[in-house]
């Protein structure tokens, strides 16, 4: 691999999405991305169930990017937060004999306090077997020193510098199945991160997060959600249903082939008067999208339910804006039903694609959708980690 060339998949429940970049003094320029949807549902609400089958995607991905930007031996990704725990931890430090303060330094304080929460969910119990559970990432609360808080703790001096932040935790299973796909499809895992906290770093900059925003990323298998108040990421969260129950309702009533209910979706939004199908029967069958949309809104409200509840258990009020992004999010009436059911105004809650990404440019129009969102989140953390 070049030396500043940046690999990254979105492993997803209903596609894979790969992306190559490389750093610039302006950031990071997207050299070429490409989408694989999964022929078979071989993942299920973010988890793998066959791994030699996602293996077999990771690696058409792999090799066609590979044609045009040479070989790729190291990729970051990120999971989605199936059975995601979170807990806030505190680390101090005692600095009055160090000087200025060194990156390295910031980040010792902060892999003290990912310690403190992982010896937190080992003895208080949040989870049933502790052991199983395995830290995908954290974001930085607050830094303080001699209790002012700081942005950053470079170049500071002082007596004692202390680090709040939140560590996330997701089932060894979910990682264990990602990091044998990836190795079957003879790649190694260079930066692994949360599906949420790489959507934020997109569209909620830190310049943004004073205002109480929530960004609820909606794929195939789950919607994460994560929630800004007060100049930092205040919490994650999960619902383990999205897009892939509206799928299926259509299936169920329409007696259709998955594959066919979920291209009946996609087409639901279009300016068309009429949509076709073919039942498993092989009956065919032409119907106007409202009277499809119309008998789907039990459970796209069931789904915007699910996701209000989340955001009120992690903000414990009714944001400013909710951002939605995720293939998901383009289902039908979601918007509107969950600003009815959040009592906000139906502008305060909308879907986001990636028009403008702070240090991330040459996003081509095929990429400027919701569900390009995280993948060009987790290439620029990519690109962030190779940087620090």
């Amino acid at each position: 691999m070049e030396k500043n060339l940046l690999f990254a998949l979105d492993i997803g429940t209903r596609s894979i999405v790969g992306m190559v970049g490389e750093k610039t003094e302006d950031g990071i320029r997207v050299l070429g991305a490409l989408r694989h949807e999964h022929t078979t549902r071989a993942m299920l609400d973010g988890q793998i169930h066959d791994v030699p089958e996602v293996a077999k995607v990771i690696r058409s991905v792999k090799a066609k990017l590979e044609s045009e930007f040479g070989p790729l031996k190291q990729v970051a990704i990120a999971a989605a937060g199936r059975a995601l725990s979170t807990l806030n931890a505190n680390a101090e430090l005692d600095v009055h004999s160090k000087g200025y303060l060194t990156l390295q330094e910031e980040r010792t304080l902060e892999l003290t306090a990912i310690q403190a929460a992982q010896k937190q969910l080992a003895t208080t119990r949040v989870v049933n077997d502790p052991a199983s559970y395995y830290c995908v990432g954290h974001s930085i609360v607050r830094f303080a020193l001699d209790g002012t808080t700081m942005k950053t703790l470079v170049g500071q001096r002082g007596q004692k510098a202390t680090v709040e932040i939140i560590s996330t935790f997701l089932p060894r299973q979910v990682i264990d199945s990602l990091q044998a796909a990836v190795m079957a499809a003879g790649l190694e895992i260079g930066t692994l991160t949360l599906e949420p906290i790489a959507a934020i770093n997109v569209l909620i900059p830190p310049t943004m997060r004073h205002l109480n925003l929530v960004l609820v990323d909606v794929g195939a298998g789950t919607s994460d959600v994560a929630v800004t108040r007060n100049g930092s990421v205040i919490g994650y969260g999960m619902v383990p249903t999205a897009g892939d129950e509206i799928t299926e309702e259509l299936s169920a009533q329409l007696l259709l082939d998955f594959k066919v209910a979920e291209t009946l979706k996609r087409r639901l939004g279009r300016n068309v008067k009429n949509l076709h199908y073919v039942d498993i029967l092989g009956l065919k069958h032409t119907a106007p999208p409202a009277d499809i949309i119309r008998n789907i809104t039990p459970v796209v409200t069931e789904l915007a339910q699910a996701i209000a509840t989340q955001i009120l258990q992690l903000n414990n009020t009714v944001p400013q804006a909710i951002l939605l992004v995720g293939g998901g999010a383009l289902t039908p009436l979601l918007p509107e039903i969950l600003a009815q059911i959040m009592d906000m105004p139906k502008d305060r809650v909308a879907v986001r694609r990636p028009d403008a990404i702070e240090d991330v440019y040459g996003v081509t129009a095929d990429f400027c959708t919701p569900d390009a969102v995280t993948p060009l989140g987790i290439l620029k953390i990519a690109g962030a980690e190779t940087l620090n």
